[in-house]
């Protein structure tokens, strides 16, 4: 009786043993998990073989597949996946080791069979340690004799980081980007890039959007757009360039200006007083005005006015004038313009205890009159819809590395420009074509749809030199 209960015992221990090992098994291939061992993998994957072929013609059936170098993320997979134009219905994967086969629910070649198709594995693409692809990669097929051959490329800018999605809508259909998804998608690379490729022949609206939700739809007032200048001919193996879009940046968070963020500011060594200049600047402008910050131990907006004093380095003293921004902030500035390289100091005590004055001090110099240089340049344009003469044409300069940030806005009405007194600086150049002359540029709208206006982002920094002049910067508005 003991021995037939003591097989029974081991026959019980196999039995629990066999149906943990398989619920094991089970477990370990249900969730991916990187192997063991080795050095740290931070490669990203990459497609060593697709079917079929890419460019292939005559196409038939409704599966293609995909072989990687190493294991994926496969659920990054299926969210990375798109083919233009969009597959309606369930598609399945069936994955085996480190390849996947797609399965659309009907023959490609039953829904048209004179179809190029373009199929797109955006940069959510993920091996199983995480490693990301850089940039989307696509390759097209047709179920007819001819692969369509028509592009499109440019650049997105504004967008900083964000990878932004590119739609491109046939307007021989029906447009509506919150409702119909686009006829081709693709996204940028880490520079901002783009190219459409694979397109057939016709007249199409292209759009940037931050898709938020990766639903290949536009969200309004929500998800950050650009909107091209005008609308794109695509003509059969011809490319369109410098389709260029700039970004409006829909945020919920207010803005603060440039002159007004005080996390930008210089700090004094006891971390109590900022500045938006710098101990012993020596590129304060003539005109230029000083912020000062507490962050701690502000006086009282008598007291302040009372005690400080600006004088020059003859010991004159500057008549100040106030500009109270909140009750920690204020802009302060010479009634009457500082005097060109000449030495200023800012001094007023701050009571940081009951017996405790802080005596602070900011000496700067104002540059001299050889510190700015002149700018000479061209405007011109491909837009056939207007005469650029007739148009104001707006330029920006920025020098971002300068705090406060210093930006000059000039307008030209002519195909030649000359500007003089730029401080020597390392600029950015922006311009665009104010056609409803309200002086701010205009990013056009998704829906309703408005066109933006025309813009240019010069492709290298203006490094103006005191006494220099820059020629020859040529301002194109591409068409």
């Amino acid at each position: 009786m003991k021995k037939i209960q003591s097989i029974e015992n081991v026959r019980t221990y196999i039995i629990k043993l066999v149906i943990l090992m398989i619920f094991a098994g089970f477990y370990s291939c249900a969730n991916q998990q990187p192997p063991g061992g080795g050095d740290e993998d931070l490669t990203p994957p990459k497609v060593s073989i697709i079917s079929p072929k890419p460019n292939s013609v005559n196409f038939r059936g409704n599966t293609i597949s995909f072989e990687f170098n190493e294991y994926i993320d496969r659920r990054s997979f299926q969210d990375a996946f798109r083919t233009s134009p969009q597959v309606k219905g369930d598609i399945e994967f069936s994955w085996g080791t480190k390849d996947v086969e797609v399965r659309f629910p009907k023959d490609l070649d039953k829904i048209d069979a004179n179809k190029t198709f373009v199929v797109t594995v955006s940069s959510a693409l993920k091996d199983i340690r995480g490693n990301a692809i850089t940039e989307p990669f696509s390759f097209a097929f047709s179920t007819g004799s001819k692969i369509d051959m028509g592009a499109i490329s440019g650049k997105v800018y504004g967008a900083g980081k964000n990878v932004t999605s590119i739609f491109a809508y046939d307007l021989n259909k029906s447009y509506d980007p919150t409702l119909n998804l686009p006829d081709y998608s693709t996204e940028t690379n880490s520079e901002g890039s783009y190219t459409l490729t694979n397109m057939a022949t016709g007249r199409y609206r292209v759009l940037a959007v931050i898709d938020d939700d990766r639903n290949l739809l536009y969200t309004g007032e929500r998800e950050s757009y650009g909107v091209l200048p005008y609308d794109v001919d695509v003509l059969d193996s011809a490319t369109k360039t410098n389709a260029d879009l700039n970004i409006k940046l829909i945020d919920a968070v207010e803005t603060i200006q440039p002159e007004l963020d005080v996390t930008k500011y210089f700090k004094d060594s006891l971390n109590i007083v900022y500045t938006s200049i710098e101990y012993n600047s020596l590129i304060v402008l003539p005109e230029q005005s000083i912020f000062i910050f507490f962050s701690r131990y502000k006086p009282t907006r008598e007291n302040f006015t009372q005690s400080l004093k600006v004088t020059d380095e003859n010991g004159t003293p500057e008549r100040v004038v106030y500009n109270w921004k909140n009750d920690s902030l204020v802009e302060i500035f010479s009634a009457n313009r500082f005097a060109s390289n000449r030495k200023y100091n800012i001094t007023f005590p701050l009571k940081t205890g009951i017996d405790t004055i802080y005596n602070f001090s900011l000496p700067f110099r104002t540059v001299s009159v050889n510190s700015f240089g002149e700018l000479k340049g061209r405007v011109s344009s491909e837009y056939t819809e207007f005469v650029i003469t007739d148009q104001p044409v707006k330029i920006e300069l920025t020098a971002p590395t300068l705090i406060p940030l210093l930006k000059y806005s000039f307008e030209s009405r002519d195909t030649v420009f000359a500007y003089k007194n730029i401080l020597d600086a390392s600029y950015s150049l922006f311009s665009y074509i104010d056609k409803n002359n309200n002086s701010a540029y205009d990013y056009g709208n998704p829906l309703p749809f408005d066109y933006s206006e025309p813009f240019v982002f010069y492709p290298t920094p203006i490094n103006i030199k005191g006494g220099w002049i820059v020629e020859n910067v040529n301002i194109n508005f591409v068409r």
